[in-house]
């Protein structure tokens, strides 16, 4: 299964859309940042999605965090501001741990990052649209099968 994640669009979604037209991934996690973005940009593709909140949507301050389960693979959905993420990744990484999941998909950054640590993803699409620290936007694609989880950053 290929599943694209994607954050702090800020209502930017044209993008974003054509770019995951190409890929025609089976589903979305949004982690946030104008959380109508990622149920815009599911129903656009006509794929399941999952969206959280983030620090920017302030009327949906209950949808922060999620975990969805895909192909028996446990993964935390969280904006990450709550983490303090833009710091460290650490209260992040240990809260992960907590949930025991296999993996994290988060933003707020507008940084991507896509690491393992131990048993861990940690994934952070970075921003299709208002990046930072590069030249272009980004997002995630996650390949998740029996066998476990593969991760990396989509450069646009």
């Amino acid at each position: 299964m290929i599943v694209a994640a994607v954050a702090d669009t800020h209502g930017k979604t044209e993008l974003i859309i054509n770019k995951l037209r190409l890929i025609n991934p089976d589903q979305l996690l949004f982690a946030g940042d104008h959380y109508s973005d990622g149920l815009r940009i599911a129903k656009t593709l006509d794929i399941p999605g999952s969206s959280v909140a983030g620090n920017c949507d302030g009327n949906y301050k209950k949808q922060q965090e999620k975990i969805i389960e895909i192909m028996g693979h446990r993964i935390f959905l969280v904006h990450g501001h709550q983490y303090g993420v833009k710091r460290d990744l650490n209260r992040l990484y240990y809260r992960s741990q907590e949930l025991g999941v296999d993996a994290v998909v988060f933003g707020h950054t507008h940084i991507p990052c896509c690491e393992k640590k131990g048993a861990l993803w940690m994934i952070n699409p970075g921003s299709p649209v208002n990046y930072r620290l590069s030249d272009q936007g980004s997002f995630a694609i996650i390949e998740i099968d029996e066998n476990g989880i593969k991760s990396g950053i989509i450069s646009i």
